[in-house]
């Protein structure tokens, strides 16, 4: 063969290859950035955030976590969408934050609760904002028991109005460790 037919030849190979790593890449670059269809996309909701909580494989670590939950469940039940179905799996989780002499004071706290969660949302309450406010709770004993009093600052908005409270939560640990809300007190914010 000639010299300028071997040359000829060794560009197309070049050639041939260096298009195939152009289409691989291309190929590649499609591949990855194709959505899969598998309901990968769904998004988590704040409501998915609730409804999905076990307590039973992780409960709040303290006093704290606990008053924030029960307040971000308030927070959504008066003003997100969901389902009569997502309304009592928020309500259960709610319930399972509760003292256990709590609910046996209250054994309609399921449907109190909806109740107050219809009426707020019929008056167009909402929760915006929440801050627990303690942060070294001190923690006593009373009649036998741990207890704890931790204050959360709640604004409660009512239309465009606003106001804030101080919800002083009671919280009792129970046999296995948890603390659990035995119970609060609500004030307006003093000026």
């Amino acid at each position: 063969m000639e010299e300028s037919t071997k040359s000829a030849i060794i560009k197309s190979i070049v050639l041939c290859l260096l298009g195939a790593i152009f289409v691989g890449g291309i190929f590649l670059v499609i591949v990855r950035n194709k959505k899969p269809k598998t309901g990968d996309d769904y998004v988590l909701t704040v409501v998915d955030g609730i409804t999905t909580t076990d307590l039973d494989k992780k409960y709040p670590s303290d006093g704290i976590q606990v008053v924030e939950l029960y307040t971000k469940i308030l927070q959504v039940l008066y003003k997100e969408t969901y389902t009569e179905k997502q309304e009592d799996d928020m309500l259960k989780v709610l319930r399972g934050l509760m003292d256990e002499d709590f609910l046996a004071q209250n054994a309609n706290f399921e449907g109190v609760m909806k109740l107050d969660v219809k009426q707020k949302r019929d008056e167009d309450y909402s929760i915006p904002l929440y801050t627990v406010i303690t942060r070294d709770p001190v923690i006593r004993e009373l009649d036998g028991k741990k207890t704890q009093m931790i204050e959360c600052k709640i604004l409660l908005r009512h239309g465009t109005v606003g106001s804030n409270y101080i919800y002083q939560f009671i919280l009792r640990k129970d046999d296995e460790g948890k603390w659990k809300i035995f119970g609060w007190a609500v004030k307006p914010e003093e000026e």
